[in-house]
């Protein structure tokens, strides 16, 4: 790389870490997961142990990677007695920190594929607004977002065969890392193994590759789970899918019920919302696509002003599984065809303002929060046109890129069955920003010689 372009590379990342920094600083906040990983942070700074709260057991229900990554980052010295708004100013620091080497690993992925758009990419990735939307709060989505890009990209690196192992390890190391942060990190793996499946080397060599990445991603992963089965005789190695306020893990009957009845439409996230906050469901809270007759109705009805009177008991958890089995089986389609579909739309809804807030007036918001919507619609647009492009002379490459953006939609349309939005796809939205990087390029090259050959022609 020439002087040159080193001393632009600098300057952009300069620039746009001295524009993230002035945006977090005006706008951080925590969100109710941040609230708890707050606290598990504190907990790990005073006492080294995965807790909620000074009194609180052990527990297993967050993931440790992302409150680790605080307790180092913002929960340590002088910290540590200060309120969540000094932890939080720390947190969203240091997410600036990870965005733009984010961002930098997509330029990277582009120069060592020798693809053009890396600077289109990376200027595309730095500005995105859904990533600096995230960068402002106390969440884990921008640490996994790095994570899944570095294990992604040295993959891409190993795809050339000279010191394949090598990066098949550091590959893995990654991986391991990443699933420590988000249990849907695994949403990657498909990636990193066609990546390595692909590369410029013997088969054997492949094969060997694709075993060290197994096992270093493993071996970092591992106490997890051996830490899980040893206090709680289980590994929980997702964490749990569905924690409470208070960090307790409630029955998932009521998580395989909605998913026989939920788009993800506005309003049907209410209900547990409520009962992860361990209050009473009353009847106006209920919406009319959980039941399919009048004596399902009185079902539901009479069930919920159960679970207000007990909670989430054992029982109450049962009748939620048998009405979720009675349901699967009824209409199969609807469960998983119809109601995945709509979720997958709703994943690829920009976030509405109310979910995520951005309220800082020197950038007009939230007033021009639709313009959100407006650039991300045009970055897929251009990812369309990129990968036409790739299609064409880096198969292998174009699938590596694509396969987080269509792994995810899958995963969080069939698990997730309420409050999906595209928050849940941020993690794979530096792909879709270097597929829009290559497709800008595609554009200005076809213009070109269009052009060119207009002004041949005139002559």
């Amino acid at each position: 790389m020439s002087t040159r372009a080193r001393i632009a590379l600098a300057a952009i990342l300069i620039v746009a870490a001295a524009f993230c920094f002035r945006v977090v600083d005006a706008w951080h906040v925590p969100a109710g997961d941040g609230i708890q990983y707050w606290q598990i942070a504190q907990q790990l700074e005073k006492r080294l142990t995965l807790a909620y709260s000074d009194r609180g057991q052990p527990a297993y229900t967050r993931l440790p990677g992302y409150p680790m990554f605080l307790a180092f980052v913002a929960s340590r010295a002088a910290a540590l007695e200060r309120t969540a708004d000094h932890h939080l100013e720390r947190a969203t620091r240091a997410n600036v920190l990870l965005h733009i080497l984010t961002s930098l690993l997509i330029w990277w992925m582009l120069r060592v594929r020798n693809v053009r758009g890396e600077w289109a990419a990376l200027i595309a990735t730095l500005t995105c607004p859904f990533l600096i939307l995230l960068t402002c709060y106390g969440l884990s989505e921008t640490l996994a977002t790095f994570l899944g890009v570095l294990e992604v990209a040295l993959a891409v690196r190993a795809m050339r065969g000279d010191r394949l192992v090598l990066f098949a390890i550091l590959a893995g190391v990654a991986a391991g890392l990443a699933q420590l942060v988000r249990a849907d990190a695994v949403t990657c793996a498909p990636s990193v193994l066609i990546a390595l499946a692909c590369a410029n080397a013997h088969p054997r060599r492949r094969m060997l590759a694709i075993a060290a990445c197994g096992i270093a991603a493993g071996v970092v992963f591992a106490p997890w789970p051996i830490r899980n089965l040893s206090q709680f005789g289980a590994m929980h190695a997702e964490g749990h899918q569905w924690p409470a306020q208070d960090g307790g893990a409630p029955p998932l009957g009521v998580i395989h019920w909605m998913r026989t009845w939920s788009a993800s439409r506005y309003g049907e996230a209410y209900v547990p919302f409520k009962m992860v906050n361990r209050m009473p469901v009353d009847e106006h809270n209920l919406v009319k696509e959980m039941w399919d007759s009048e004596a399902e109705h009185q079902r539901v009805s009479a069930l919920f002003k159960k679970y207000s009177k007990e909670g989430l008991t054992p029982a109450v958890d049962g009748e939620f599984e048998q009405l979720a089995a009675e349901r699967r089986h009824r209409e199969p389609w609807r469960t998983w065809v119809t109601l995945p579909s709509g979720r997958l739309v709703a994943l690829w809804t920009p976030v509405p303002e109310y979910e995520l807030p951005m309220r800082i007036p020197w950038l007009g918001l939230p007033a021009h929060r639709g313009a959100f919507g407006w650039w991300e619609a045009l970055a897929a647009l251009l990812a369309i046109v990129g990968v036409i492009a790739l299609a064409r002379r880096e198969r292998a490459f174009l699938v590596v890129a694509i396969l987080p953006l269509v792994t995810r939609s899958i995963l969080h349309s069939l698990a997730v069955p309420h409050g999906v939005t595209m928050r849940y796809l941020v993690e794979a939205v530096p792909f879709l920003t270097l597929l829009a990087g290559v497709g800008i390029v595609a554009i200005v090259n076809l213009a070109r010689r269009r052009g060119a050959s207009t002004s041949l022609e005139s002559r």
